[in-house]
């Protein structure tokens, strides 16, 4: 068996970064989901209120897709930016990139 040895790199498929990481590292993650997308400042971790009249309100509402997203807070949002008013609240996961 051949050891990996030497330096491997990724591009992440949401924001277009290169990672670069030594091996045997075959994945890497890429921390784009913590920055805003509308100002660029890192994003506080947002804890959903999960009191039961808060709890399954989007779907209950109706909303689907893009609507969602535009409605704030909910059971799926990661995190939160509070420079803008209303604040942006993100639901882009970490993205894992493989290293080639």
């Amino acid at each position: 068996m051949v050891a990996k040895v030497g330096y491997v790199q990724g591009k992440c498929s949401v924001c277009g970064k290169l990672l670069i990481g030594k091996r045997p590292a075959d994945l890497a993650v890429c921390d784009c989901y913590e920055y805003c997308p509308l100002c660029g400042a890192k994003m506080a971790p947002f804890t959903p209120d999960l009191t039961s009249s808060i709890y399954g309100a989007e779907e209950s509402c109706g909303l689907k897709g893009q609507a969602v997203e535009n409605a704030g807070a909910g059971i799926e949002t990661v995190m939160v930016c509070s420079n803008h008013t209303p604040p942006y609240y993100s639901r882009q996961k970490p993205v894992e990139v493989r290293l080639t």
